[in-house]
């Protein structure tokens, strides 16, 4: 007795299979794009955070036109006349009695600056500049007409 089974169209493999490869290239590129995305989204983080100015962002930051707040200060007594950088970027001068203190926000491309001068009757003074709230510079000015200058580097 012979059994004869109907035979359906050959098929090589099945359409699952051959689908197989193509799905799995287009899922690495999926994935390969999402993680491009995602890298580049976390660097503009990063850059975004970088130009926010909030002046612990070291060199960076500099470059990018953030300020930092610059406290001078003037220890002593008498009259002195006072040299310090202000906001706009320019020097001012004052003929103050001391002690005297002041302050500007500056961007990185003007250097934290105040200088003292004594008068005739002479004595001492001490400036300083402070920045972040840390004196980074201290000098001291001696005797009739003595001078000091405190500043910062371009930061």
């Amino acid at each position: 007795m012979e059994t004869q089974t109907e035979a359906g169209p050959e098929t090589p493999e099945s359409e699952e299979t051959a689908a197989a490869p193509a799905t799995r290239r287009r899922a690495r590129t999926l994935v390969f794009g999402i993680t491009l995305l995602c890298a580049g989204l976390a660097t503009a983080g990063v850059l975004f955070a970088t130009r926010s100015g909030d002046g612990h962002n070291g060199a960076d930051a500099r470059h990018r036109g953030a300020t930092i707040r610059a406290a001078y200060q003037i220890t002593g007594h008498g009259t002195a006349q006072i040299s310090y950088a202000g906001a706009d970027g320019r020097l001012h001068t004052v003929s103050a009695h001391l002690p005297w203190h002041g302050g500007a926000e500056l961007t990185a491309s003007t250097p934290a600056v105040v200088s003292i001068v004594l008068g005739k009757e002479g004595g001492n003074a001490t400036c300083s500049v402070s920045l972040h709230g840390k004196v980074v510079q201290q000098a001291t000015a001696y005797g009739t007409y003595g001078r000091a200058n405190c500043q910062t580097g371009s930061r």
